[in-house]
């Protein structure tokens, strides 16, 4: 597959004066040329062995003033008449502070003077990383570029969080924190229709500079409710669903897309060409982890399939589980331990949702083009559903349903009944990816897990995308 413009690399080095910063920005970029293939590069001209580089859409994504210069990796969502991206890098070059409220997925790294600044978005859509020592500190959007540079200590830039370099020293500064939940007391008529107009004004966020959109598609209620959202934003919306060939979530798909009144884009594959998706999957998302994945395989293939129908963007349900109570281990703590220990894990389980989540999805579709977003992963939308009470979510009793408060909002949307009560089916599952690698596995006498860690062992000495 081959990198479109929206793509974009990041990677950035500070040494102590002795190295070659530019070569190894090269070097990094090289091993990062699926998420983008034309080039720039700034030196620090007041500092000897810095080096920013961009690989990309240089136009949108790259500034150069007399304050510094600064590359970005992703989207803002704010509305102006400037380029969003140019107007956002500006406001950044004159204060990080400010940036870090903006909504969006972002990753930016600075060169300003004698100092590397770094910083990703609040939620961590975009993925960063960092590797620190007292002669080189180097940073890049992907770990492979760091590992080709030979440093295998490596660090994740965490969300909201401003690193700045100045050798030999590497200073963190809080710019955004998650509120924690402060649940409060309210009506379920209250907190649907609150919740159902922050996702309305999150999905018209997200898309207001897009006419059209795919959306991954499982006839879920997470995926539903998304789609139902983007149409009734005026939005020419088309669903996209991929699994191996009879998997139980094709089966019902189309079914779902026509409750939903939606075109439908459908594409199987057979389990001869899994063991190649293993390897070009574990290689883009640089974990050997069998339920990473088993998620982000699936996803590979939604983003190639819109990316072949024409989309630049493409919407998903994720962030939805965590906030609401949607896997069953939530039910299992609410009976076991109570209310408390429940509210505790969904924080927990948002504030990890980065690393879990979002940056595997990032690293999944990125060779596609294709830009994933999500209108959970909004702070407004985060903030009141930490004050959402925890029997809106989950209930008492062995609860097999749970995420009431969304089902309701859902249901005042206008979500057909057929797809407002399906139960919870996670995607490595319904996909039947997940069962499929470790039948894989057993035909090699390994585990799943030892036979991800074996092919892994290969893929590090892989220079290009399998």
């Amino acid at each position: 597959m081959k990198g479109t413009d929206s793509l974009t690399a990041l990677a950035a080095v500070y040494t102590n004066g002795a190295g070659d910063a530019e070569g190894l920005v090269r070097v990094m970029l090289s091993a990062m040329e699926h998420r983008g293939r034309d080039v720039t590069f700034s030196l620090g001209c007041e500092e000897p062995g810095m080096a920013i580089g961009l690989a990309g859409n240089v136009k949108q994504q790259f500034l150069k003033s007399n304050r510094g210069t600064i590359a970005l990796d992703g989207t803002f969502f704010k509305k102006s008449k400037k380029n969003p991206a140019h107007l956002a890098l500006q406001e950044s070059l004159k204060s990080f502070t400010s940036i870090a409220s903006q909504p969006g997925a972002y990753a930016l790294i600075n060169v300003r003077g004698k100092r590397l600044h770094a910083v990703r978005d609040p939620n961590g859509l975009k993925p960063l990383y960092y590797s620190h020592s007292d002669e080189l500190t180097a940073v890049a959007s992907e770990m492979k570029a760091l590992w080709r540079i030979g440093l295998n200590h490596v660090n994740r830039i965490l969300p909201g969080q401003l690193y700045t370099v100045s050798t030999p020293r590497l200073t963190k500064k809080p710019l955004f924190s998650l509120p924690r939940p402060m649940v409060r007391r309210m009506s379920m008529e209250y907190a649907s229709s609150k919740l159902g107009a922050l996702l309305t004004r999150s999905t018209r966020l997200i898309t207001n500079d897009v006419r059209r959109v795919a959306v991954a598609f499982s006839g879920g209620l997470d995926s539903a409710i998304t789609a139902l959202l983007a149409k009734q934003a005026n939005l020419e919306v088309e669903l996209i669903s991929t699994g191996l060939a009879g998997s139980q979530e094709l089966e019902t798909v189309e079914r779902s897309a026509h409750a939903l009144d939606l075109p439908i884009s459908i594409q199987t594959y057979g389990t001869d060409s899994l063991e190649e998706y293993i390897c070009r999957v574990l290689w883009l998302i640089e974990e050997p982890d069998l339920m990473k994945l088993s998620v982000a395989i699936p996803l590979h293939w939604a983003a190639k399939l819109a990316m072949r129908r024409g989309h630049s963007v493409m919407l998903c349900g994720q962030g939805s589980d965590e906030l609401y109570g949607g896997y069953y281990r939530y039910a299992r703590i609410l009976d076991n331990e109570g209310p408390k220990a429940l509210l505790t894990e969904l924080y927990r389980s948002v504030l990890n949702s980065p690393q879990v989540n979002y940056e595997r999805d990032d690293k999944a579709v990125c060779p596609t083009g294709v830009e994933l977003r999500t209108p959970f992963a909004n702070p407004e939308v985060i903030q009141f559903s930490f004050n959402i009470p925890i029997e809106f979510k989950v209930k008492r009793g062995n609860d097999l349903m749970r995420k009431w408060v969304l089902r309701e909002t859902a249901r005042k949307a206008g979500l057909p009944e057929s797809l407002l009560w399906r139960r919870k089916k996670a995607i490595q599952h319904g996909t039947g990816v997940e069962n499929a690698i470790k039948r894989l596995a057993k035909t090699h006498q390994l585990t799943a897990d030892a036979y991800l860690s074996k092919i892994n062992g290969t893929l590090l000495r892989e220079v290009s995308m399998p």
